[in-house]
């Protein structure tokens, strides 16, 4: 069996985003019945978990509407613009480039943005005003 071309695994991985951007945009998860999962913690609990949004909001920014897509989840809306340039520095490096410019988190930055995460989880369960308007 022959070697498995460096650009095979970036292209698998945009593969599987393109996949993912096309069901949420075909399926309106705002809608019910609309064939998506719902979330499990939600399901159990009544609470949004820290991802909870994410499919509608991934529906709304596949559709252009941005201000309603950081309606649903503004923590992951943020995170769509670094994953994509995590993305394309990976695919640079795996082919031999380095035109990009890089960024090496540090252990302490991820475990900022896991408590950020984490507290707006916690802030958007909160039963009232202001918080309530993060609640999905």
């Amino acid at each position: 069996m022959g070697r498995i071309p460096l650009w095979a695994a970036p292209a698998a991985t945009a593969a599987v985003a393109l996949a993912a951007c096309t069901i949420a945009g075909i399926a309106d998860p705002t809608r019910p019945g609309s064939g998506l999962p719902a979330c499990p913690f939600k399901s159990v609990t009544g609470w949004g978990c820290p991802g909870c949004g994410s499919t509608r909001m991934l529906h709304q920014l596949v559709h252009g509407d941005i201000l309603s897509a950081a309606r649903y989840n503004i923590v992951a809306l943020l995170m769509v613009p670094v994953l994509v340039w995590m993305w394309l520095v990976w695919t640079q490096r795996r082919l031999g480039y380095r035109g990009l410019p890089t960024w090496r988190p540090t252990a302490r930055i991820g475990w900022i943005g896991l408590a950020l995460w984490l507290i707006f989880s916690v802030l958007r369960n909160l039963p009232w005003e202001p918080f309530t308007a993060l609640k999905v």
